[in-house]
């Protein structure tokens, strides 16, 4: 049976989309720096398989990929202010193990699909709105700047027949996920203040919240994987962006968790506007919408959860979690 290979499966995208292709009854093969599954979402099954692999190890790729049906590389530092102070450590997490896997698939006699988790911010923070797969890519920050060489890296494994592969550009992801949301401020914004408004603790908005963000929920994020993995032949080392097509200001969507943190759980939270933080980065005020009319054609690939749905399942599966553990 062909395995799914998911790396960074220990994360916020990785254990949702482990227990989705678990219930599509997909063999999985679930790669992280610990060998410990310990918080993996999935059922304990013979077709789940756990590794501890260095990426950066073209022998460990090699040995991944040794009956592999596709790849989706999640794992990556997606920490901005990290990234900028120290580049070198942020090559070595998000770079060096895209090289080494063309590496290690150099010596597979099949080329495998590859579906590499990109992010939308790479056209930088100057361009029109929506974004597409026109949009001119110009990258402001080391994080973008590594995606966008991974993403050069495996189109040239492409051309030269190593691997098929496409990136998926991803914008803000949000939702409750698989038990687990991320908590990264640069990349989770919404999850933060999500679980900040279910302790009755404010929500820090940075000048007026103008800055437009496309939110897109985590069960749409892992549906666009499930359907690049269905569809190889999309492997032609492009990229496709991903996102609703709706935006809504930081002021909009912090405003929208305040009234179900209110209406779900009872609880009021404030809103406090504080002053920008010297470090904010330029891709932090950029505004972005994304326009997934391509990905959309080839694959029938469609949101189906809007802002404030996404928002109050969130409230909802906190509130029975918290319920189920008092009852423990």
């Amino acid at each position: 049976m062909n395995r799914i290979v998911i790396t960074g499966a220990r994360g916020y995208i990785g254990r949702t989309l482990a227990a989705a292709l678990t219930a599509d009854g997909h063999a999985l093969r679930l790669v992280s720096r610990l060998s410990e599954p310990q918080g993996l979402e999935t059922p304990r099954l013979t077709n789940v398989e756990h590794r501890a692999v260095d990426l950066r190890n073209p022998q460990d790729w090699l040995r991944l990929l040794d009956g592999a049906g596709a790849v989706v590389h999640l794992s990556s530092r997606t920490d901005l202010r990290a990234a900028e102070a120290d580049p070198a450590g942020d090559r070595a997490l998000n770079v060096e193990p895209v090289y080494a896997l063309v590496r290690g698939a150099q010596q597979c006699t099949i080329p495998v699909p590859v579906i590499f988790a990109s992010s939308t911010s790479i056209v930088g923070d100057a361009h029109t709105n929506p974004v597409n797969e026109h949009t001119p890519d110009r990258p402001c920050s080391v994080y973008d700047r590594h995606k966008l060489e991974c993403e050069a890296v495996l189109g040239d494994a492409v051309q030269r027949g190593t691997l098929q592969a496409c990136s998926l550009r991803l914008p803000t992801v949000y939702g409750y996920g698989a038990g687990v949301s991320s908590t990264n401020p640069s990349r989770g914004i919404l999850n933060v203040m999500i679980r900040r408004a279910s302790r009755g603790e404010p929500l820090t908005l940075y000048g007026d919240g103008s800055v437009v963000r496309d939110f897109i929920h985590i069960d749409d994020v892992c549906d666009a994987f499930r359907r690049a993995i269905a569809r190889p032949d999309i492997g032609e080392g492009k990229y496709y962006v991903i996102g609703t097509g709706r935006g809504y200001t930081l002021a909009e969507a912090f405003e929208c968790v305040a009234q179900e943190a209110s209406r779900v759980i009872g609880r009021k939270v404030e809103i406090s506007h504080v002053p920008e933080p010297p470090d904010l980065h330029a891709i932090e005020r950029s505004n972005f919408i994304g326009d997934a009319a391509k990905f959309r054609e080839l694959t029938g690939w469609h949101p189906q959860v809007d802002l404030r749905s996404g928002i109050r399942d969130f409230f909802e599966r906190l509130l029975a979690s918290a319920q189920t553990a008092s009852l423990v």
